[in-house]
């Protein structure tokens, strides 16, 4: 029986605001491809008290100012700027090369470049007696970004969605478990990284903060190997990158160096260059022509390629250097994230909301837009209704924004215009169907089980996650019933659909009772099934099909624009983050056609940082 264990997290509260990692204790041991695999337990340095505190209470924590990274922001010595953890070897060598810039900025947290307005001299916002009517198509993280930049300068929105609540796939609807109680449920568990500068502001600015803690680690299962816990430390590139490879208990540290030689190619990334070069190759291939190791992909970069989504042997290079870029080497803090401590309503979608709605925008729930009317070479509005608006924003998913322009009509003098948007969207691509299945449990996994776990060789389990250990209510639960409440992410998952809840929990029950085996007698007090065919395709050919969030100007409708995870940006960016972005970007293009100052998007470096 291997125990392994890792020390717990500090606790932080506003008093003493240092940070640590979260660490938390990895789980089941190795199984060889042809042994049995032994029963794993876990060790905590640390005893629980009866009632331990919620999340919430744990992680409080001040707010900070746009942009800054709440980690970095609250661990940096005064005297220098350097980390405090930088050991006193290093920070004496920094002294010493004072003169020298290159040393310090490898250190030191990055400041995003700027997408500054074009029209830096244009209005604060629309003048007195100026209306303007936008109407947005989704209330996603794209649409509700779109609206609050619009609302806040004087626009008059309306911001529509079919669901039952706002969020797209943040969306945090009540949910009757069947037996464990009534829940918010998420859409399935979000993380938001170091790089999220776009959502950083918004965050700052709804005034939310003190709903997120930092989550710094990654750790993983495997059959085939031992487990790994992946994090950057020390914050010091490249020495993060060496001591994450030194750590691993399943690769020697020279053949780990020798992989270098192959991810030159990251550390000098060049946004434009291999977004080109990489498109029609995929990342299993790129990674072979690099000659990297069959251990170092399965270990590191397929489980990275898993947990897109999307088939890793059809994930397209070009996509997946960009996140290689955005979530592990850009900077010594890019791998570094955090989670909120409460459901997602409750920490971001609730008070967005409210400030959308404070500032007098229509928010539309359970509203189908069936498609578009076209006239005179604008969007005028929503077919079946005889509103007309100034500007309007698509918002929705890649099968959403299909079907929104499928079902628009067009006057004769709009007709090759709408032609044109269809054709830019027919080859956009969809991720294959998955499973997100929440199960509230009689019994609790081991103290010091880690938070989040992947496990890409457990399939269908990709990831799965312990929420009573993450946010409140379930923790709640947890302290009521002495259980646990775990989300299974089941991705690529064809093969479930019309399965119900009770028969998918049949078919992976097995492989969570090998993750977690303590918990194999468990029973199961409630389960909430989330089924979903709508994420972005990151396959091969997808980063060249994707269209700006201004393309509907260049097919002749120039009030009109696209927002979404799966709109192309001329910036490193991705999921949350690219939602937000393009939201921005797109009540830019209305911004500018009034004249009104447009707002500027903060966003990662599009280089990387090269070996030194």
């Amino acid at each position: 029986m291997t125990t392994v264990s890792r020390p717990q997290p500090a606790r932080v509260t506003p008093a003493a605001v240092t940070v640590a990692p979260v660490s938390t204790t990895t789980t089941t041991a190795p199984r060889a491809p042809t042994t049995t695999t032994p029963a794993a337990t876990f060790s905590s340095s640390s005893s629980s008290p009866t009632l331990p505190p919620l999340p919430s209470e744990r992680w409080a924590r001040p707010g900070l100012a746009p942009w800054q990274s709440r980690t970095a922001a609250v661990d940096v010595a005064p005297q220098d700027g350097l980390p405090k953890e930088v050991p006193g070897w290093l920070r004496k060598l920094m002294r010493q090369w004072a003169d020298t810039p290159v040393l310090p900025e490898l250190l030191r947290p990055q400041i995003p470049q700027l997408k500054e307005a074009k029209n830096p001299g244009g209005l604060d916002r629309l003048p007195p007696g100026t209306k303007r009517e936008v109407l947005i198509v989704g209330a996603g993280l794209a649409g509700m970004s779109a609206a609050l930049e619009l609302a806040e300068r004087g626009y008059q929105v309306t911001l529509r969605d079919q669901g039952d609540v706002v969020g797209g796939r943040l969306a945090t609807p009540t949910v009757d478990t069947g037996g464990a109680g009534t829940f918010k449920v998420e859409h399935g568990l979000h993380m938001w990284f170091d790089n999220y500068f776009v959502f950083k502001d918004i965050r700052s600015r709804l005034g939310i903060d003190h709903h997120f803690r930092p989550y710094d680690v990654v750790d993983f299962q495997f059959r085939d190997y031992k487990p790994e816990t992946l994090t950057s430390r020390p914050p010091v590139y490249p020495l993060n990158m060496v001591a994450l490879l030194q750590r691993s208990p399943n690769l020697a540290i020279l053949d780990a160096l020798e992989q270098f030689r192959g991810l030159l190619e990251v550390m000098n990334y060049d946004h434009d260059k291999m977004q080109a070069k990489y498109d029609g190759v995929t990342f299993a291939d790129w990674a072979k022509q690099k000659g990297i190791s069959k251990k170092f992909y399965e270990l590191i970069l397929e489980p990275a390629a898993s947990v897109t989504l999307n088939d890793p042997d059809k994930i397209s290079a070009a996509e997946m250097l960009q996140m290689m870029h955005a979530y592990f080497i850009s900077q010594p803090r890019a791998m570094n994230r955090e989670v909120t401590t409460t459901d997602h309503a409750t920490a971001v979608l609730e008070p967005w909301q409210q400030r959308l709605q404070d500032l007098g925008v229509k928010v539309e729930t359970n509203h189908v837009t069936r498609g578009l009317r076209f006239e005179g070479g604008k969007a005028k509005g929503e077919v079946g209704e005889a509103k007309d608006y100034d500007f309007v924003v698509v918002a929705t998913s890649v099968p959403g924004t299909k079907k929104l322009l499928q079902g628009s009509v067009a006057d004769a003098a709009s007709a090759a215009e709408l032609a044109k948007l269809r054709a830019v969207a027919d080859p956009l691509q969809t991720a294959p169907p998955y499973h997100v299945l929440r199960v509230w449990l009689d019994q609790a996994p081991p103290p010091g089980t880690p938070d989040v776990i992947e496990s890409p060789q457990h399939k269908p389990i990709h990831l799965y996650c312990f929420t009573s250990q993450l946010e409140d209510e379930s923790a709640e639960y947890a302290r009521r019933t002495g259980g646990s409440v775990v989300e299974l992410h089941l991705y690529d998952t064809p093969e479930l659909a019309g399965l119900t809840k009770e028969q998918i929990w049949d078919k992976v029950k097995g492989t969570f009772a090998e993750l977690q085996p303590t918990l194999k007698e468990a029973n199961v007090r409630g389960m909430v099934l989330g089924r979903h065919h709508d994420f972005t395709s990151y396959e091969t050919g997808q980063t060249k099909a994707r269209p700006a969030p201004d393309a509907p100007a260049a097919a002749g409708v120039d009030n009109l624009a696209f927002a979404g995870d799966w709109v192309k940006t001329d910036y490193p960016s991705a999921l949350m983050e690219r939602a937000v972005a393009t939201g921005r970007e797109a009540a830019n293009v209305a911004l500018l056609r009034d004249d009104v100052r447009q707002v500027d998007v903060p966003h990662l470096r599009t280089r990387g940082p090269g070996f030194l």
